[in-house]
């Protein structure tokens, strides 16, 4: 029987929360592109073909509508980068709760305010998103777009086939229930945003709260055993 489950990686990289992340990466991408002029709030590869376009055709209005948030964006990694190499195990906590905030205000702002903002928050959260959830079950992926998911799943899947390698299967079908979940949450997003418009943000809201509880009753359990296991040293 295939079990697509690690009960040894961390909470972070559990096949569970990567799909949950999946979902929201799918909901944000239908989300800005149905609500903010079409923009990807994950895909900078579609922005920077988008970008060219406009600039080869002289619309530099919309020029700018893709750069902004392309520079968020890598400001994002480049910050997320630093916070990792700095703060304790906390730093995944502080993470859910910076995209919850930022979401929540996305949902309740007024409509006159600049849509290349919003693009920009977006596109900012996700890159935190991405540079602090980078691997499931020990192996390198990404939860806010599906390319190289695609790639990797192939990959293993012909590893998989033409050696005869469990493992290999069982990775390829990691990121294939990763892509698929990100679609899911792509369909969901355009279902709700025909619903509830701007406000329908607020789902990805309660799903990072879920993250939230999951992380902190980890660490508080992590924390239970640490206390237990240093007062059985000390006895």
């Amino acid at each position: 029987m295939i079990h697509l489950t690690d009960k040894n990686s961390p909470l972070h990289e559990k096949l569970e929360i990567g799909l949950l992340l999946a979902i929201v990466g799918g909901f944000l991408d239908a989300y800005s592109f149905l609500c903010y002029g079409g923009v990807f709030a994950n895909a900078q590869t579609g922005n920077m073909v988008l970008l060219g376009i406009t600039l080869i055709n002289g619309d530099y209005v919309h020029f700018v509508h893709y750069l902004i948030p392309i520079i968020a964006f890598s400001f994002g990694i480049l910050m997320t980068e630093c916070l990792l190499k700095y703060l304790s195990g906390s730093f995944y906590i502080w993470v859910l709760i910076t995209e919850i905030v930022i979401l929540f205000i996305i949902a309740f702002l007024p409509d006159g305010i600049p849509q290349v903002i919003v693009t920009a928050a977006i596109s900012f959260m996700c890159s935190i998103q991405i540079g602090s959830f980078k691997k499931i079950c020990g192996a390198p992926y990404t939860s806010t777009m599906c390319t190289g998911n695609l790639r990797s799943a192939m990959g293993l899947l012909f590893v998989a086939i033409s050696a005869k390698d469990s493992e290999s299967l069982v990775q390829s079908l990691r990121y294939l229930a990763i892509i698929l979940f990100f679609c899911i949450g792509a369909a969901v997003g355009a279902i709700f945003v025909d619903w509830w418009g701007k406000l329908s943000v607020l789902i990805c809201c309660l799903l990072f709260f879920i993250l939230l509880l999951l992380m902190i009753k980890d660490i508080v359990h992590i924390r239970r055993k640490q206390q237990q296991l240093a007062d059985v040293i000390k006895k």
